[in-house]
């Protein structure tokens, strides 16, 4: 068994209004919160009225930002930060789907270092930053367990993960808030959950502990795939999907993700194909190439797959897949060639004609 390291602070607070109920953890954070969120979700679905029920009932002072677009750029975060400044917010709540509560990790960090520029997220070395709550009303990014935050960087025309890391203090999870969610949104971000799984048990940073986690959280998706291919959800397959999806962060916390993330962050940015969606094109080329095919073997059967093929016809049942032209398909294999780290999670080396292969095998 090879050496592992774990590490995941996140005090989770699991159940049916966990929210109010533990009203008594903000206090432990500061005296005034910024509420980071979208524009309309954490409305419509109950989850930003229970955080200021419990504020309240805490008697903290907050106020709301709620301008995060899906995938969230620098410019966007850098206009929470100067808000979170002025308001001289002691700590930070991110209320959605991963855009939310990566750009609550961002804002906390901009907002106790008022000083330094957006770049400065993307310089490595740690640094001090604002206490974070993140509140999931999606279940698949699984950012409330990971140290991670995406954000949209224009000018590069990619997304990238910022250097700065930090785990929320605490987060809840409630399933009332995934009651109202669309089909669509439902099987995309399901599938991003899955996708973290894979990437997670597959990956060069594997250790013992993220495969334990991983495969209890594919066991617990192997029960959802009837209701994802039906469209129906009942509270109990949400409350799966909810759990795979935190498992699913946990297990990349440890490892991280691979190929399949990275490869997607260009069909996201030129094609705004969904993340999970954009995962999942590459999903069954990543799996062919990787050479640890026993443990490839070990996630179908769990999933109870046949083989890749199998798996990728399930994943294109549940989402969109997008074609690509030969020139992006070079534009989109030298700039991934490029992420080092990320060729890094795969234990034999990538070259060009690998990854070009990749990227061809999964145009549709």
């Amino acid at each position: 068994m090879k050496d592992f390291n774990y590490f995941m602070p996140t005090k989770i607070y699991f159940g049916r209004d966990c929210v109010i109920k533990n009203a008594d953890v903000f206090k432990q954070l500061g005296k005034k919160a910024v509420i980071i969120t979208g524009r309309t979700s954490a409305k419509n679905n109950g989850s930003q009225a229970d955080v200021v029920r419990a504020l309240e009932s805490a008697q903290i002072n907050y106020f709301v930002f709620d301008q995060i677009e899906e995938n969230p750029s620098v410019n966007t975060i850098e206009k929470a930060a100067a808000k979170a400044v002025e308001e001289k917010a002691d700590f930070v709540i991110g209320i959605g789907g991963g855009s939310p509560m990566d750009s609550a990790k961002a804002v906390a960090f901009l907002a106790c270092n008022p000083d330094k520029p957006v770049e400065f997220l993307f310089e490595k070395g740690q640094s001090p930053h604002l206490p974070v709550v993140e509140i999931p009303t999606t279940a698949g990014t699984g950012s409330e367990v990971t140290q991670y935050a995406i954000l949209t960087v224009p000018e590069k025309k990619t997304k990238m993960g910022i250097a700065k890391r930090t785990f929320a203090d605490a987060a809840f999870l409630d399933v009332k808030y995934f009651e109202s969610l669309p089909v669509g949104v439902t099987r995309n971000t399901a599938v991003d959950a899955l996708t973290h799984l894979i990437e997670a048990y597959l990956c060069s940073e594997n250790g013992f502990l993220s495969d334990v986690i991983a495969e209890r959280g594919m066991e617990i998706f192997k029960d959802c795939k009837y209701p994802l291919l039906k469209g129906e959800f009942d509270t109990e397959t949400r409350e799966k999907l909810l759990l795979a999806s935190t498992l699913g962060g946990m297990a990349i916390a440890q490892s991280q993700t691979s190929l399949p993330h990275a490869m997607g962050y260009y069909l996201t940015f030129f094609k705004e194909l969904p993340h999970g969606a954009a995962n999942a094109q590459f999903t069954k080329a990543y799996m062919d190439f990787v050479p640890e095919q026993d443990r490839v073997e070990k996630i179908l059967s769990i999933l109870g797959f046949e083989s890749t093929a199998d798996l990728d016809g399930f994943l294109e049942k549940l989402t969109k897949r997008v074609h690509f032209t030969e020139n992006e398909i070079n534009y989109y294999t030298d700039e991934i060639m490029k992420i080092k780290g990320k060729l890094a999670t795969v234990t034999k080396e990538i070259t060009r004609q690998d990854m070009y292969n990749m990227f061809k095998d999964s145009n549709k």
